[in-house]
Protein backbone atom coordinates (compact mmCIF):
# COMPACT_ATOMS: atom_id res chain seq x y z
CA UNK A 1 0.00 0.00 0.00
CA UNK A 2 2.67 2.36 1.01
CA UNK A 3 4.66 1.75 -2.58
CA UNK A 4 0.89 2.39 -4.21
CA UNK A 5 1.07 5.71 -2.54
CA UNK A 6 4.40 6.55 -3.08
CA UNK A 7 4.15 6.02 -6.87
CA UNK A 8 0.77 7.92 -7.08
CA UNK A 9 2.15 10.91 -5.31
CA UNK A 10 5.08 10.84 -7.72
CA UNK A 11 2.74 10.65 -10.72
CA UNK A 12 1.09 13.69 -8.83
CA UNK A 13 4.86 15.34 -8.47
CA UNK A 14 5.57 14.87 -12.03
CA UNK A 15 2.22 16.22 -13.81
CA UNK A 16 2.52 19.22 -10.95
CA UNK A 17 6.04 19.77 -12.62
CA UNK A 18 4.89 19.62 -16.22
CA UNK A 19 1.87 22.03 -15.61
CA UNK A 20 3.99 24.85 -14.03
CA UNK A 21 6.82 24.35 -16.29
CA UNK A 22 4.06 25.09 -19.05
CA UNK A 23 3.00 27.96 -17.01
CA UNK A 24 6.31 29.90 -17.07
CA UNK A 25 7.07 28.82 -20.64
CA UNK A 26 5.82 32.18 -22.08
CA UNK A 27 3.83 32.21 -25.79
CA UNK A 28 2.87 28.42 -25.91
CA UNK A 29 2.11 28.77 -29.66
CA UNK A 30 5.65 29.83 -30.80
CA UNK A 31 7.21 27.97 -28.29
CA UNK A 32 5.98 24.56 -29.00
CA UNK A 33 9.39 22.82 -28.39
CA UNK A 34 9.22 23.67 -24.51
CA UNK A 35 5.07 22.63 -24.92
CA UNK A 36 6.19 19.07 -25.98
CA UNK A 37 8.72 18.57 -23.00
CA UNK A 38 6.38 19.98 -20.41
CA UNK A 39 3.16 18.71 -21.74
CA UNK A 40 4.91 14.97 -22.11
CA UNK A 41 6.19 15.12 -18.44
CA UNK A 42 2.65 15.58 -17.42
CA UNK A 43 1.62 13.08 -19.50
CA UNK A 44 4.48 10.42 -17.94
CA UNK A 45 2.66 11.80 -14.78
CA UNK A 46 -0.26 10.76 -15.68
CA UNK A 47 0.09 7.53 -16.55
CA UNK A 48 2.27 6.93 -13.64
CA UNK A 49 -0.76 8.44 -11.32
CA UNK A 50 -3.16 5.77 -13.30
CA UNK A 51 -1.41 2.99 -11.88
CA UNK A 52 -2.16 3.90 -8.27
CA UNK A 53 -4.91 6.73 -8.13
CA UNK A 54 -7.12 4.78 -5.95
CA UNK A 55 -4.57 5.28 -2.84
CA UNK A 56 -5.00 8.72 -2.98
CA UNK A 57 -7.97 10.44 -0.98
CA UNK A 58 -10.18 12.43 -3.06
CA UNK A 59 -10.57 15.61 -1.07
CA UNK A 60 -6.45 15.57 -1.63
CA UNK A 61 -6.64 14.69 -5.16
CA UNK A 62 -9.41 17.91 -5.42
CA UNK A 63 -6.94 20.56 -4.09
CA UNK A 64 -4.29 19.88 -6.21
CA UNK A 65 -6.41 19.79 -9.05
CA UNK A 66 -7.87 23.37 -8.20
CA UNK A 67 -3.88 24.76 -7.51
CA UNK A 68 -2.92 23.30 -11.34
CA UNK A 69 -5.96 24.99 -12.33
CA UNK A 70 -4.97 28.34 -10.83
CA UNK A 71 -1.32 28.04 -11.67
CA UNK A 72 -2.64 28.56 -15.58
CA UNK A 73 -5.44 30.93 -14.57
CA UNK A 74 -3.30 34.20 -14.84
CA UNK A 75 -1.62 33.42 -18.21
CA UNK A 76 -3.33 35.19 -21.53
CA UNK A 77 -4.32 32.13 -23.62
CA UNK A 78 -1.29 31.03 -25.95
CA UNK A 79 -2.44 28.01 -27.48
CA UNK A 80 -5.62 29.19 -29.22
CA UNK A 81 -6.45 32.81 -30.10
CA UNK A 82 -10.22 31.50 -30.04
CA UNK A 83 -10.87 34.00 -27.04
CA UNK A 84 -10.74 36.77 -29.06
CA UNK A 85 -13.80 36.16 -31.10
CA UNK A 86 -15.63 35.10 -28.22
CA UNK A 87 -15.12 38.40 -26.79
CA UNK A 88 -15.76 40.21 -30.13
CA UNK A 89 -19.24 38.25 -30.34
CA UNK A 90 -20.33 39.42 -26.59
CA UNK A 91 -18.98 43.17 -27.54
CA UNK A 92 -21.13 42.66 -30.82
CA UNK A 93 -24.04 41.87 -29.33
CA UNK A 94 -23.87 44.28 -25.94
CA UNK A 95 -23.66 47.31 -29.26
CA UNK A 96 -27.09 45.87 -30.47
CA UNK A 97 -26.56 44.10 -33.27
CA UNK A 98 -26.89 40.31 -34.29
CA UNK A 99 -23.41 38.59 -34.16
CA UNK A 100 -24.37 35.95 -36.97
CA UNK A 101 -25.59 38.80 -39.48
CA UNK A 102 -21.73 40.16 -40.04
CA UNK A 103 -18.13 39.47 -40.08
CA UNK A 104 -15.46 40.64 -38.01
CA UNK A 105 -13.81 42.79 -40.55
CA UNK A 106 -18.04 44.32 -41.97
CA UNK A 107 -17.44 48.41 -42.17
CA UNK A 108 -21.42 47.73 -40.44
CA UNK A 109 -19.66 46.63 -37.49
CA UNK A 110 -17.02 49.49 -36.83
CA UNK A 111 -18.98 50.91 -34.11
CA UNK A 112 -18.45 48.37 -31.90
CA UNK A 113 -15.63 49.12 -29.46
CA UNK A 114 -13.28 46.02 -28.39
CA UNK A 115 -9.61 47.06 -28.58
CA UNK A 116 -8.29 43.45 -30.06
CA UNK A 117 -10.64 43.73 -33.37
CA UNK A 118 -7.65 43.21 -35.34
CA UNK A 119 -6.67 39.94 -33.38
CA UNK A 120 -10.58 38.25 -34.16
CA UNK A 121 -9.68 35.13 -36.43
CA UNK A 122 -11.69 34.70 -39.87
CA UNK A 123 -12.60 38.33 -40.35
CA UNK A 124 -14.61 37.28 -43.33
CA UNK A 125 -16.26 34.88 -41.52
CA UNK A 126 -20.04 35.19 -39.41
CA UNK A 127 -19.93 33.87 -36.14
CA UNK A 128 -19.66 30.01 -35.94
CA UNK A 129 -20.89 29.67 -32.37
CA UNK A 130 -24.02 28.64 -31.24
CA UNK A 131 -26.90 30.60 -29.04
CA UNK A 132 -26.20 29.58 -25.60
CA UNK A 133 -21.98 30.52 -26.29
CA UNK A 134 -23.28 33.44 -28.02
CA UNK A 135 -25.16 34.05 -24.52
CA UNK A 136 -22.35 33.45 -22.27
CA UNK A 137 -20.41 35.80 -24.46
CA UNK A 138 -22.63 38.66 -23.75
CA UNK A 139 -22.75 38.09 -20.60
CA UNK A 140 -18.87 38.50 -19.89
CA UNK A 141 -19.37 41.46 -21.99
CA UNK A 142 -21.97 43.15 -19.92
CA UNK A 143 -19.86 42.36 -16.77
CA UNK A 144 -16.70 44.53 -18.71
CA UNK A 145 -14.77 41.09 -18.91
CA UNK A 146 -12.26 39.58 -20.60
CA UNK A 147 -10.57 36.49 -21.14
CA UNK A 148 -9.78 36.14 -17.17
CA UNK A 149 -13.80 35.77 -16.77
CA UNK A 150 -14.03 33.53 -19.72
CA UNK A 151 -11.32 31.48 -18.00
CA UNK A 152 -13.68 31.50 -14.70
CA UNK A 153 -16.57 30.39 -16.14
CA UNK A 154 -15.27 27.81 -18.13
CA UNK A 155 -13.17 27.06 -15.60
CA UNK A 156 -16.44 26.22 -13.38
CA UNK A 157 -17.83 23.72 -16.24
CA UNK A 158 -14.68 21.92 -16.28
CA UNK A 159 -14.98 21.09 -11.92
CA UNK A 160 -18.70 20.84 -12.70
CA UNK A 161 -17.70 18.20 -14.84
CA UNK A 162 -15.48 16.18 -12.06
CA UNK A 163 -19.19 15.78 -10.31
CA UNK A 164 -20.89 14.65 -13.55
CA UNK A 165 -18.12 11.86 -13.98
CA UNK A 166 -18.58 10.80 -10.62
CA UNK A 167 -22.13 10.26 -10.97
CA UNK A 168 -21.45 8.84 -14.49
CA UNK A 169 -19.40 5.83 -13.18
CA UNK A 170 -20.26 3.22 -11.88
CA UNK A 171 -19.45 2.55 -8.31
CA UNK A 172 -16.70 0.40 -9.09
CA UNK A 173 -14.83 2.99 -11.02
CA UNK A 174 -16.25 5.64 -10.01
CA UNK A 175 -12.93 7.13 -7.35
CA UNK A 176 -10.68 6.41 -10.20
CA UNK A 177 -12.41 8.57 -12.82
CA UNK A 178 -13.10 11.37 -10.69
CA UNK A 179 -9.24 11.25 -9.56
CA UNK A 180 -8.26 10.99 -13.53
CA UNK A 181 -10.08 13.54 -14.54
CA UNK A 182 -9.70 15.82 -12.31
CA UNK A 183 -5.88 15.73 -12.67
CA UNK A 184 -5.81 14.83 -16.46
CA UNK A 185 -3.21 17.48 -18.12
CA UNK A 186 -5.36 17.54 -21.30
CA UNK A 187 -8.27 18.82 -19.62
CA UNK A 188 -6.68 21.44 -17.42
CA UNK A 189 -3.89 22.97 -20.32
CA UNK A 190 -6.92 23.04 -23.18
CA UNK A 191 -9.67 24.40 -20.72
CA UNK A 192 -7.19 26.99 -18.44
CA UNK A 193 -4.55 27.95 -20.78
CA UNK A 194 -6.97 27.15 -24.22
CA UNK A 195 -9.64 29.31 -22.34
CA UNK A 196 -11.98 26.48 -25.03
CA UNK A 197 -15.72 26.70 -25.48
CA UNK A 198 -15.46 22.31 -24.86
CA UNK A 199 -14.98 22.55 -21.42
CA UNK A 200 -19.14 23.99 -21.13
CA UNK A 201 -19.92 21.05 -23.69
CA UNK A 202 -18.47 18.60 -21.95
CA UNK A 203 -20.33 19.33 -18.74
CA UNK A 204 -23.59 18.73 -20.53
CA UNK A 205 -22.69 15.54 -22.74
CA UNK A 206 -21.35 13.88 -19.50
CA UNK A 207 -24.89 15.13 -17.54
CA UNK A 208 -26.73 13.98 -19.99
CA UNK A 209 -25.47 10.76 -20.08
CA UNK A 210 -25.36 9.76 -15.96
CA UNK A 211 -28.95 10.97 -16.75
CA UNK A 212 -29.98 8.32 -19.31
CA UNK A 213 -27.89 5.81 -16.76
CA UNK A 214 -30.74 6.80 -14.23
CA UNK A 215 -33.74 6.27 -16.35
CA UNK A 216 -34.17 10.30 -16.54
CA UNK A 217 -34.79 10.32 -20.22
CA UNK A 218 -36.17 13.90 -20.95
CA UNK A 219 -33.89 15.46 -18.42
CA UNK A 220 -31.08 13.41 -20.46
CA UNK A 221 -32.80 15.35 -23.60
CA UNK A 222 -32.72 18.35 -22.22
CA UNK A 223 -28.81 18.08 -20.88
CA UNK A 224 -27.75 17.07 -24.38
CA UNK A 225 -29.85 19.78 -26.31
CA UNK A 226 -28.24 22.28 -24.42
CA UNK A 227 -25.07 20.40 -24.98
CA UNK A 228 -25.92 21.28 -29.50
CA UNK A 229 -26.62 24.54 -28.00
CA UNK A 230 -22.85 25.43 -26.86
CA UNK A 231 -21.57 23.50 -29.89
CA UNK A 232 -23.32 21.27 -32.32
CA UNK A 233 -21.25 18.57 -32.34
CA UNK A 234 -23.30 16.37 -29.54
CA UNK A 235 -25.87 16.51 -32.14
CA UNK A 236 -24.05 13.26 -33.15
CA UNK A 237 -25.65 11.39 -29.95
CA UNK A 238 -29.00 11.44 -30.76
CA UNK A 239 -28.20 8.29 -32.78
CA UNK A 240 -26.67 6.53 -29.31
CA UNK A 241 -29.35 8.02 -27.15
CA UNK A 242 -32.40 7.05 -29.42
CA UNK A 243 -31.06 3.54 -30.56
CA UNK A 244 -29.90 0.71 -28.22
CA UNK A 245 -32.59 0.26 -25.42
CA UNK A 246 -30.93 3.34 -24.21
CA UNK A 247 -33.92 5.77 -23.89
CA UNK A 248 -37.84 6.29 -24.65
CA UNK A 249 -37.37 8.17 -27.48
CA UNK A 250 -40.55 10.22 -26.85
CA UNK A 251 -39.53 11.81 -23.49
CA UNK A 252 -35.74 12.50 -24.51
CA UNK A 253 -37.02 14.26 -27.59
CA UNK A 254 -39.69 16.13 -25.44
CA UNK A 255 -36.86 17.37 -23.63
CA UNK A 256 -34.12 17.66 -25.97
CA UNK A 257 -36.06 19.87 -29.07
CA UNK A 258 -36.80 22.38 -26.72
CA UNK A 259 -33.49 23.02 -24.73
CA UNK A 260 -31.93 23.04 -28.75
CA UNK A 261 -34.26 25.14 -30.21
CA UNK A 262 -35.46 27.98 -28.04
CA UNK A 263 -31.95 29.83 -27.75
CA UNK A 264 -31.89 30.18 -31.31
CA UNK A 265 -35.53 32.15 -30.83
CA UNK A 266 -34.02 35.49 -30.20
CA UNK A 267 -31.38 35.15 -33.07
CA UNK A 268 -34.22 34.14 -35.44
CA UNK A 269 -36.31 37.33 -34.79
CA UNK A 270 -33.67 39.40 -35.26
CA UNK A 271 -32.23 38.46 -38.60
CA UNK A 272 -30.54 35.71 -37.95
CA UNK A 273 -29.55 32.54 -36.21
CA UNK A 274 -26.91 30.27 -37.89
CA UNK A 275 -23.79 33.12 -39.49
CA UNK A 276 -20.90 30.50 -40.43
CA UNK A 277 -21.98 27.30 -38.33
CA UNK A 278 -23.03 25.18 -41.24
CA UNK A 279 -19.82 27.04 -43.42
CA UNK A 280 -16.61 27.05 -40.77
CA UNK A 281 -15.04 23.14 -41.01
CA UNK A 282 -16.18 22.22 -43.50
CA UNK A 283 -13.55 22.10 -45.37
CA UNK A 284 -9.85 21.04 -44.79
CA UNK A 285 -7.94 23.36 -42.88
CA UNK A 286 -4.72 21.21 -42.06
CA UNK A 287 -5.95 18.88 -39.26
CA UNK A 288 -8.13 16.00 -40.29
CA UNK A 289 -7.99 11.97 -40.11
CA UNK A 290 -9.97 9.84 -42.58
CA UNK A 291 -11.39 13.29 -44.88
CA UNK A 292 -8.18 13.88 -45.68
CA UNK A 293 -6.81 11.20 -47.27
CA UNK A 294 -10.75 10.45 -48.95
CA UNK A 295 -10.36 14.06 -49.99
CA UNK A 296 -6.84 13.88 -51.89
CA UNK A 297 -8.68 10.66 -53.83
CA UNK A 298 -12.10 11.98 -54.29
CA UNK A 299 -12.22 15.82 -53.85
CA UNK A 300 -13.84 17.51 -50.94
CA UNK A 301 -17.83 17.67 -52.29
CA UNK A 302 -17.65 13.33 -52.37
CA UNK A 303 -15.55 13.19 -49.09
CA UNK A 304 -18.00 14.89 -47.10
CA UNK A 305 -20.63 12.69 -48.07
CA UNK A 306 -18.52 9.54 -47.47
CA UNK A 307 -17.48 10.83 -44.05
CA UNK A 308 -20.84 11.36 -43.26
CA UNK A 309 -21.64 8.09 -44.37
CA UNK A 310 -18.91 6.61 -42.79
CA UNK A 311 -20.19 8.26 -39.78
CA UNK A 312 -24.05 7.21 -39.27
CA UNK A 313 -22.69 4.12 -40.04
CA UNK A 314 -20.55 3.76 -37.43
CA UNK A 315 -22.65 5.48 -35.27
CA UNK A 316 -25.40 3.10 -35.74
CA UNK A 317 -23.37 0.22 -35.66
CA UNK A 318 -22.01 1.27 -32.11
CA UNK A 319 -25.20 1.89 -30.53
CA UNK A 320 -26.66 -1.60 -31.51
CA UNK A 321 -23.34 -3.16 -30.33
CA UNK A 322 -23.35 -1.26 -26.76
CA UNK A 323 -26.62 -1.93 -25.76
CA UNK A 324 -28.52 -0.76 -22.76
CA UNK A 325 -28.38 2.33 -20.18
CA UNK A 326 -25.33 0.59 -18.33
CA UNK A 327 -23.41 1.26 -21.70
CA UNK A 328 -24.14 4.86 -22.34
CA UNK A 329 -20.92 5.87 -21.72
CA UNK A 330 -19.21 3.48 -24.31
CA UNK A 331 -21.28 3.94 -26.55
CA UNK A 332 -21.04 7.91 -26.32
CA UNK A 333 -17.69 7.89 -26.22
CA UNK A 334 -17.18 5.48 -29.18
CA UNK A 335 -19.67 8.07 -31.31
CA UNK A 336 -17.39 11.11 -30.79
CA UNK A 337 -14.53 9.43 -30.95
CA UNK A 338 -15.90 8.45 -34.68
CA UNK A 339 -17.20 11.87 -35.34
CA UNK A 340 -13.80 13.12 -35.23
CA UNK A 341 -12.10 10.84 -37.03
CA UNK A 342 -14.70 11.60 -39.51
CA UNK A 343 -14.48 15.63 -39.29
CA UNK A 344 -12.67 18.03 -42.08
CA UNK A 345 -11.27 19.99 -38.98
CA UNK A 346 -10.15 17.97 -36.11
CA UNK A 347 -8.63 20.08 -32.68
CA UNK A 348 -7.09 18.50 -30.05
CA UNK A 349 -9.97 20.01 -27.85
CA UNK A 350 -12.11 18.27 -29.62
CA UNK A 351 -11.10 14.86 -28.00
CA UNK A 352 -12.04 16.26 -24.52
CA UNK A 353 -15.35 15.32 -24.63
CA UNK A 354 -14.30 11.50 -26.05
CA UNK A 355 -11.43 11.18 -23.36
CA UNK A 356 -13.93 12.23 -20.92
CA UNK A 357 -16.83 9.68 -21.38
CA UNK A 358 -14.18 7.29 -21.62
CA UNK A 359 -12.63 7.77 -18.00
CA UNK A 360 -15.87 7.33 -16.52
CA UNK A 361 -16.03 4.00 -18.66
CA UNK A 362 -13.16 2.70 -18.44
CA UNK A 363 -12.18 2.83 -22.26
CA UNK A 364 -8.48 3.25 -22.95
CA UNK A 365 -8.19 4.39 -27.02
CA UNK A 366 -9.95 7.37 -26.55
CA UNK A 367 -7.84 8.62 -23.32
CA UNK A 368 -5.06 8.09 -25.23
CA UNK A 369 -6.04 9.90 -28.28
CA UNK A 370 -7.36 12.84 -26.20
CA UNK A 371 -3.90 13.20 -23.83
CA UNK A 372 -1.76 12.68 -27.63
CA UNK A 373 -3.78 15.24 -29.41
CA UNK A 374 -2.17 18.15 -28.21
CA UNK A 375 1.48 17.45 -29.34
CA UNK A 376 1.06 17.51 -33.02
CA UNK A 377 -1.80 20.39 -32.58
CA UNK A 378 1.27 22.54 -31.34
CA UNK A 379 4.03 21.48 -33.86
CA UNK A 380 1.48 22.02 -36.59
CA UNK A 381 0.44 26.13 -35.88
CA UNK A 382 4.02 26.12 -37.49
CA UNK A 383 3.74 24.20 -40.49
CA UNK A 384 1.84 26.39 -43.62
CA UNK A 385 -2.02 26.03 -43.53
CA UNK A 386 -1.80 25.04 -47.09
CA UNK A 387 0.91 22.11 -46.35
CA UNK A 388 -1.65 18.61 -47.10
CA UNK A 389 -0.23 15.94 -44.43
CA UNK A 390 1.14 13.97 -46.72
CA UNK A 391 3.56 16.41 -48.12
CA UNK A 392 4.70 17.16 -44.47
CA UNK A 393 5.52 13.10 -44.67
CA UNK A 394 7.84 13.34 -47.95
CA UNK A 395 9.72 16.77 -46.01
CA UNK A 396 10.22 14.43 -42.89
CA UNK A 397 12.12 12.14 -45.03
CA UNK A 398 15.07 13.87 -46.23
CA UNK A 399 15.34 15.52 -43.07
CA UNK A 400 15.84 12.56 -41.48
CA UNK A 401 18.06 11.12 -43.78
CA UNK A 402 20.41 14.57 -43.46
CA UNK A 403 20.45 13.68 -39.62
CA UNK A 404 21.23 9.85 -39.71
CA UNK A 405 18.71 9.28 -37.10
CA UNK A 406 18.04 5.60 -36.94
CA UNK A 407 14.65 4.85 -34.95
CA UNK A 408 16.21 4.86 -31.36
CA UNK A 409 17.51 8.11 -31.60
CA UNK A 410 14.33 9.97 -33.30
CA UNK A 411 12.97 11.48 -29.86
CA UNK A 412 16.23 13.18 -29.27
CA UNK A 413 15.94 14.78 -32.77
CA UNK A 414 12.54 15.38 -33.42
CA UNK A 415 12.38 18.96 -32.08
CA UNK A 416 15.23 19.72 -34.67
CA UNK A 417 14.21 17.84 -37.11
CA UNK A 418 10.83 19.53 -37.16
CA UNK A 419 12.14 22.83 -37.11
CA UNK A 420 14.02 21.43 -40.01
CA UNK A 421 10.61 20.09 -41.95
CA UNK A 422 9.38 23.71 -41.05
CA UNK A 423 11.84 25.73 -42.94
CA UNK A 424 11.78 23.06 -46.19
CA UNK A 425 8.53 22.72 -46.56
CA UNK A 426 7.83 27.10 -47.35
CA UNK A 427 10.02 26.24 -50.08
CA UNK A 428 7.72 23.17 -51.41
CA UNK A 429 5.46 24.75 -54.58
CA UNK A 430 2.38 26.60 -53.23
CA UNK A 431 -0.73 24.96 -54.80
CA UNK A 432 -3.72 26.84 -53.54
CA UNK A 433 -4.23 30.37 -51.85
CA UNK A 434 -2.39 30.87 -48.50
CA UNK A 435 -5.06 30.71 -45.61
CA UNK A 436 -4.73 31.92 -41.79
CA UNK A 437 -4.41 28.43 -39.92
CA UNK A 438 -7.62 27.27 -38.23
CA UNK A 439 -8.16 28.24 -34.65
CA UNK A 440 -11.45 29.34 -34.14
CA UNK A 441 -13.36 26.62 -36.07
CA UNK A 442 -16.51 24.60 -34.28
Amino acid sequence: MKGTRRRALLGLGIIAAGIVGLAFSGNLSIHETRFAVFYGLSLVGFALLATAARSLPLRGILLAAVVLRLVLLPGTPTLSDDFYRFLWDGHVQLAGTNPYLYAPGDPALDGVEYADRDDVDFPTSRSPYPPLAQAMFLGVAALDGGWLLLKLLLGAFDLATAAAVWRLADAQRRHMATALYLLCPAVIVQTWDGAHLEAATVFFVVLAAAMLVRRRDAAAGAALGVAAAFRLTPLALLVPALLGGRAKPVRLLAGFLPAFALPFVPYLLTGGATGSQFEAGTVWKGQSFAFAPIAWLTGSEIARALCAALFLVGAVWIARRLRGRHLTAPSFAWTLSLLVLCLPVAHAWYWLAPLTLALAAGLRVPVAAGLIAPLPEAFALTWPPWLPPWREAWAVLPALRVRGAPVPRLVRVLPSTIRTVVVRSRHLPHTGPARPWSEGEP
